[in-house]
């Protein structure tokens, strides 16, 4: 069951209504990503039980927050993943209408712009509604994960440098009239890593004076909230990535509702959700393993070929 998280004391005091930024899960646990699988170039794991609001209202008002990430490769980016909850369970079919997701470069700690003004050019920038073919929003049992096809999204492709801070900014596109607890969507928290995650309120809906970038850690009186989980999937310039790699054993059918078919011979075969738990260790028979025993959502088997361990992604439907 899901509760709003209380501030601290100080800033509770200081800002009455505040105590709705953010709100937590008692049944989640900590959750620790496995190693990245080919494909996945950036990872931070949900840490905690507690997440944020991230939501744009029906009338375009928004409360976006953003992390920082830095790779270790020239990269192309194929999809970005953010992983959140929300406390009624109906986001996926009556409340999101689609997302925002932008890319700003580094300002000193904070991103360089933020998606209430045309000031400064983000980097990549991402409008959508829920129709879009790049758009994919998939309920687990405990998570929600939006999925974005980046190079479907732009109309081209993009590609990031290595050692350079960049920000994802993110926010949930909802059909709401205002932020309440039990039905908006919250990005989880997670490993702390580089710069503390912020948030932008511009139209100070909750009253806190956030209406520029703001470590989210001081509005919570929470260090936990310095990190927020997400995940990044593309091609590095050493072609270790996903979508690129000719010699990987390819699975089908994905998505898929009971078997996964593997066109060779593989072994060891291991299932971790959407924000790295593991699921399942299946036997392969025939090349292929059962799958109906879980629930919907995006999975990703890691098993071993006679060239190495592969790791892919597949959807439960």
């Amino acid at each position: 069951m899901k509760k709003v998280y209380l501030l601290g004391a100080v800033f509770f005091a200081l800002f009455a209504n505040a105590q709705d930024f953010a709100a937590v899960s008692s049944s989640q646990s900590t959750q620790v990503l496995l190693p990245k699988a080919p494909g996945v170039i950036y990872s931070q794991p949900i840490v905690g039980t507690s997440g944020i609001v991230s939501d744009m209202l029906a009338n375009g008002d928004f409360v976006a927050t953003a992390d920082d990430f830095i790779l270790t490769d020239n990269s192309t980016i194929s999809k970005i993943n953010i992983t959140g909850f929300q406390n009624q369970g109906n986001l996926e079919t009556t409340i999101s209408t689609g997302l925002i997701m932008y890319i700003y470069s580094d300002a000193s700690g904070v991103p360089s712009g933020n998606p209430s003004t045309t000031a400064v050019t983000p980097i990549a920038k991402i409008d959508i509604s829920k129709t879009s073919p790049a758009y994919s929003l998939v309920k687990t049992a405990t998570n929600y994960v939006y999925t974005v096809d980046v190079p479907l999204a732009l109309g081209t492709t993009l590609t990031l440098n290595k050692n350079t801070t960049y920000w994802l900014v993110f926010a949930a596109k909802t059909n709401l009239s205002a932020y309440t607890a039990t039905t908006r969507f919250n990005w989880y928290t997670a490993a702390v890593v580089g710069n503390k995650a912020k948030l932008i309120d511009p139209r100070n809906a909750f009253g806190a004076g956030a209406t520029d970038w703001t470590d989210i850690s001081s509005l919570t009186a929470d260090p936990s909230f310095d990190g927020l989980s997400f995940s990044i999937e593309g091609e590095t310039a050493l072609g270790t990535g996903e979508v690129y790699n000719s010699n990987k054993v390819s699975i089908s059918p994905n998505p898929t509702s009971d078997y996964l078919n593997f066109n060779s011979k593989v072994q060891s075969v291991q299932i971790v959700d959407a924000s790295g738990r593991n699921v399942s260790s299946s036997k392969v028979v025939n090349n292929q393993i059962d799958v109906r025993n879980l629930t919907k959502g995006i999975y990703f088997v890691k098993f071993q070929t006679e060239k190495g361990v592969q790791t892919e992604k597949f959807i439960k439907k």
